[in-house]
């Protein structure tokens, strides 16, 4: 398995995941960078276990961009809730540790066409 792959293994676990999923994945000091909000870690894993989650997602091609201990993955999203559509682009990068990839910052930025 590529690294590219393994990161996105947990970008689709995060994708169907609750707030647990995203604690156990997210670095103590994460950024999550969303339309209208930047949350830490916490307000994250809150905003998840208050969510109704997606219906469907699909999660696109992703690109790799590494350095040292961290790495990038980008891709385009398309989730459904109900009959609204999310699409944007995902920008998750992650850090090593001794505990595995830790999630340090997430971006979206939606589409608009």
């Amino acid at each position: 398995m590529t690294l590219a792959d393994e990161l996105m293994v947990s970008e689709r676990r995060l994708a169907h995941g609750r707030g647990a999923v995203y604690a156990d994945t997210l670095a103590d000091d994460a950024l999550v960078v969303v339309p209208g909000a930047v949350l830490d870690r916490d307000a994250c894993v809150a905003a998840m276990d208050a969510s109704d989650g997606w219906d469907d997602a699909d999660l696109g091609e992703p690109r790799l961009v590494t350095s040292g201990d961290v790495a990038t993955v980008v891709y385009p999203f398309r989730g459904r809730r109900g009959t609204w559509t999310y699409t944007a682009t995902l920008a998750s990068t992650y850090r090593r540790t001794d505990a595995g990839w830790r999630l340090v910052l997430h971006q979206q930025t939606p589409d608009h066409a």
